[in-house]
């Protein structure tokens, strides 16, 4: 479930007035298995609808009101259902992953972290809170940072932990991002300075 509409980071920076209804899919690549299963236990599924800021949501935070789809949704629906929407809705937040500097230097760990946090927390916050970091390629300051970061006054302390120890777990395995970056994903560009360093319950 997500806590603010998602802010692409392309709309953003091309001053589009409402960003909301833009979403980024160009250079985006699947999360993998683990961090599907991820989003999935912190989102928890619900066979009915429920609301969200005035939003008919259902199965794994899927907001029917956005996408203009509670016509096709007949509830209740199946856990299968709901996966099948949780993976129609986030390919758009997998591209605003993708989207920031040197994204192909994500490994495909801490690319599922940051995808699951902008599931929940929209593209406008991973953009303002995880920017800096991605410019300088300081992919650990990330995980390190998810557990304090955005956590509505402690009510998403469990799920930033969770995201944060996803983030740190070692993989080869590359994002798939087409962005440059220092990882497996991308080239290897010169060292640059290290930076210093929404919302629902479970």
């Amino acid at each position: 479930m997500k806590v603010s509409t998602i802010l692409p980071i392309v709309a953003l920076s091309a001053g589009i007035a409402d960003a909301s209804k833009v979403m980024v899919r160009s250079t985006a690549a699947p999360v993998n298995a683990g961090a599907l299963a991820l989003i999935e236990k912190l989102e928890g599924f619900r066979a009915n609808y429920y609301t969200i800021n005035g939003d008919q949501t259902i199965g794994f935070g899927h907001d029917c009101t956005q996408r203009k789809d509670c016509a096709n949704i007949h509830p209740p629906i199946t856990r299968q259902q709901g996966v099948a929407l949780l993976q129609s809705d986030l390919p758009g937040y997998e591209g605003c992953v993708c989207s920031l500097p040197n994204s192909g230097g994500l490994n495909a760990n801490q690319y599922g972290a940051l995808v699951s946090f902008t599931y929940n927390s929209g593209c406008g916050n991973t953009q303002k809170f995880f920017k800096s970091y991605m410019q300088s390629s300081n992919y650990n300051g990330i995980c390190q940072a998810l557990p304090t970061t955005n956590t509505l006054n402690g009510q998403l302390n469990s799920r930033r932990q969770q995201e944060g120890a996803f983030c740190g777990q070692a993989t080869n395995q590359p994002s798939g991002c087409g962005g440059s970056g220092t990882g497996p994903g991308g080239p290897k560009p010169s060292p640059t300075p290290k930076p210093t360093p929404k919302a629902q319950p479970n």
